[in-house]
């Protein structure tokens, strides 16, 4: 299952993303919660630390993982692609 919060700034999509993901949690589901607000908190709202935080390495970041899903070369910029849902 995919859910995807969305509105716009200050309706409390962090605060219903992180109250549904420790409810699927709590309910014995595996969750991946991504934050693609430029302003992240999510993982501030689900508890975690600070120093759990700065290990967090943004997927656009992740250059490696890109090329691999998606088999493009290094420079992407401009391009639409399909990432591999694994």
């Amino acid at each position: 299952m995919k859910i995807a919060i969305t509105g716009k700034g200050g309706v409390g999509k962090t605060t219903v993303a992180s109250l549904l993901s420790r409810l699927f949690i709590k309910e014995g589901y595996k969750v991946i919660a991504v934050d693609a607000d430029p302003d992240t908190n999510l993982a501030q709202s689900l508890g975690f630390t600070p120093e759990e935080e700065e290990k967090i390495v943004p997927i656009a970041d992740l250059k490696e993982l890109i090329k691999e899903r998606t088999g493009t070369a290094d420079d992407t910029s401009g391009l639409l692609f399909r990432l591999n849902p694994q």
